[in-house]
């Protein structure tokens, strides 16, 4: 994957909540998905990840998704 020029180049917090089906949500912000988390039914977890934005709007973490809620 190459990265982008810019920020695009520097790692970025991504943000998804799980229902408890296993269905996935992204978010730009904390924020967006903790106001969004209630909505999505009990058993639903957030989780968070670094990730490197690159070309075309893909994304690379090396690290992977770690659950904060």
């Amino acid at each position: 994957m190459t990265i982008g020029p810019g920020l695009a180049g520097m790692p970025m917090d991504e943000w998804k909540i799980r229902t408890a089906k296993g269905k996935e949500y992204a978010f730009d912000t904390e924020q967006e998905a903790r106001e969004a988390l209630p909505e999505y039914g009990e058993g639903s977890t957030l989780w968070k990840r670094k990730a490197y934005r690159g070309l075309a709007g893909i994304t690379m973490s090396p690290g992977g998704w770690t659950q904060v809620d």
